[in-house]
């Protein structure tokens, strides 16, 4: 036994106890006798990614990997911290090592499963979780990916019987109750979801999965937000660039279509109008129902804890905004004389809903992405028109059409620039 093996040992009871800062101190020590320890670098990796420190943690792991090259596991371990940073290229490289080294390691296909199934190549991702279950029939990892990527491709009947056998083999395994949960979701069965989320949980507080799926199963609820929540998850099915080309596909066939009305009589120009009202009324909605479906969570038994400190206060801005604007709606309808500059000024309290209900709260002045710099921009503008709006003002007009303008700018930047 050498003398750093006391604090190897320390190290990896402290890390499966998720006390990882406990365990660098161990390591630290190890590493002080043994520099080169190739084990200690690899436990100190996996310290700093129970923290989320995953640059560090490739860092490190690279020092290992230059001490032992040989060794698939730590391949596997880069892997890992280039798929959580969303470095999928790279880790398909790492994977593709790994299982060179040690191709009797069933994780190492589940893990390379699931990074093709984050790149939408579902029937590679099946092709790895199969490779991976026959090495090792009963991994959880390869079960829960063959699952979903069988669902993916329709083949329902399969899905099912994967997900009860995964299931069976380890029913308090709080990771398969998130992805049966998923699977359930993405398939419209809002109310068994749940059941499996809520489990997962049971088993697994912190679980973020099942948390943010529980939300997801109980905003469901809400007629147009499931509707909006199945076009999600087909449009992120088609590939990541489907998020932006299809919606701006539908708008240049809205576009066309309004061209094409305005040249073919009161028909042709009955249907660009109610293709074009239809196309309003669904981005206003897919704009709002989130946060709206967020209030509505705030007073569901489950809901409310489920919710983070940011989506409250999203769902608040944009129900005050919302109300305020109505008031002032109101207010105009019945006032005397031409009260159209109060209704203006409505609208505009009403349409800073939008990027309140997407901004990240609390606010901060520094580290912000470029689009909540614009949100934040547009919503003081926004206070600066309403109040310019309420004196009737012919500057105010101007001053309404530079929002405008900003407004329409700003609904662009919150789909290309997230």
């Amino acid at each position: 036994m050498t003398e750093a093996a006391p604090f190897l040992e320390r190290a990896n009871l402290l890390l499966a106890q998720g006390r990882p800062k406990d365990a660098e101190r161990q390591l630290a020590e190890a590493l002080r006798i043994e520099p080169e320890n190739d084990y200690a670098l690899g436990l100190l990796a996996r310290c700093k990614f129970d923290q989320r420190q995953f640059r560090e943690g490739i860092e490190v792991i690279k020092r290992a990997i230059t001490v032992m090259p040989d060794e698939g596991y730590y391949f596997y371990l880069m892997a890992f911290g280039h798929y959580q940073l969303d470095q999928n290229p790279p880790a398909l490289k790492y994977l593709q090592r790994a299982v060179e080294l040690s191709p009797w390691t069933a994780e190492f296909f589940g893990l390379w499963a699931l990074v093709l199934l984050d790149e939408k190549d579902f029937e590679q991702a099946l092709e790895r979780a199969n490779e991976g279950l026959a090495v090792d029939a009963e991994n959880i990892t390869c079960l829960n990916v063959r699952a979903t990527a069988l669902n993916k491709l329709k083949r329902v009947d399969d899905a099912i019987e994967t997900m009860q056998d995964a299931l069976e083999k380890d029913p308090e395994n709080a990771y398969t109750h998130t992805t049966v949960g998923w699977n359930l979701l993405e398939k419209g069965r809002h109310k068994d979801a749940a059941k499996h989320f809520r489990e997962a949980l049971r088993l697994q507080p912190n679980l973020d999965g099942a948390r943010e799926g529980l939300k997801q199963a109980l905003k469901s609820k809400i007629p147009p937000y499931k509707w909006l929540l199945q076009y999600s998850f087909w449009i992120n099915n088609k590939g990541k660039n489907a998020r932006w080309a299809i919606p701006l596909g539908i708008y240049l066939g809205v576009q066309v279509i309004g061209r094409l009305s305005e040249k073919g009589g009161d028909n042709l120009a009955a249907v660009g109008l109610a293709v074009g009202g239809l196309y309003i009324l669904f981005v206003i909605t897919s704009w709002v129902i989130n946060p709206l479906a967020n209030f509505f969570l705030l007073f569901h038994k489950d809901g409310k804890y489920a919710l983070s400190s940011r989506e409250k206060a999203n769902a608040l801005a944009l129900i005050g905004a919302l109300l305020t604007g109505l008031s002032l709606v109101i207010v105009g309808f019945f006032m005397p004389g031409s009260p159209e500059h109060v209704i203006l000024a409505g609208f505009v309290a009403m349409s800073l809903g939008l990027p309140l209900g997407h901004m990240n709260f609390p606010l901060r002045v520094k580290g912000n992405s470029p689009v909540q710099w614009f949100a934040m921009a547009l919503v003081v503008f926004g206070l600066v028109t309403i109040g310019f709006a309420l004196t009737g003002t012919a500057i105010g007009s101007t001053i309404l059409m530079i929002y405008l303008v900003g407004f329409v700018l700003y609904t662009w930047a919150s789909i290309f620039g997230r």
